[in-house]
């Protein structure tokens, strides 16, 4: 009787702590996706041209006032459109302000912990920044010329 509930103490603390650790991966794991899908998307928007493009797609996809997500940008311009994307989806769900999501994250947290604690769900921000990739994505680069098409390219939508 002894050895056997010996053998069901280690069992039992055994497999708590492989729990914790499994569930401590899992919050690691998804901290870094949303810090490499951030640097991914921040990417993106400098290959197509520059901030200007971005946030303005931002203040499309989120509602948020194009000057206020300037402001931002301007405040913290290490964040990126991706960042302040993922502020102003934390703020629309937790009822905060993106400033203050903004700047827990310059101050060092992570997008994940942050989510976290206000309880807003990971797949909603990476939904929100699916949806800004693909948009960003499937932008031309600007070229700032507009040429009309001619000969037998008249009738075809290009996008030039």
């Amino acid at each position: 009787m002894r050895k056997w509930m010996y053998n069901l103490l280690v069992a039992t603390a055994s497999l708590g702590l492989t729990a914790t650790l499994a569930h401590a991966q899992g919050r690691a794991a998804a901290r870094d996706e949303l810090e490499s899908r951030a640097q991914t998307v921040n990417s993106l928007a400098d290959k197509r041209g520059g901030t200007r493009d971005a946030m303005h797609d931002v203040s499309v996809e989120t509602g948020v006032p194009l000057d206020q997500i300037q402001r931002m940008h301007d405040q913290h311009p290490d964040a990126g459109a991706a960042g302040i994307m993922i502020a102003c989806v934390l703020a629309d769900n937790a009822k905060g302000s993106p400033e203050r999501y903004l700047s827990q994250h310059v101050n060092g947290r992570g997008w994940a912990a942050i989510a976290r604690q206000n309880n807003v769900p990971v797949d909603k921000i990476n939904a929100r920044l699916d949806k800004l990739e693909k948009d960003l994505s499937s932008q031309t680069p600007r070229t700032g010329r507009n040429y009309t098409p001619t000969g037998r390219n008249r009738n075809r939508n290009y996008p030039y």
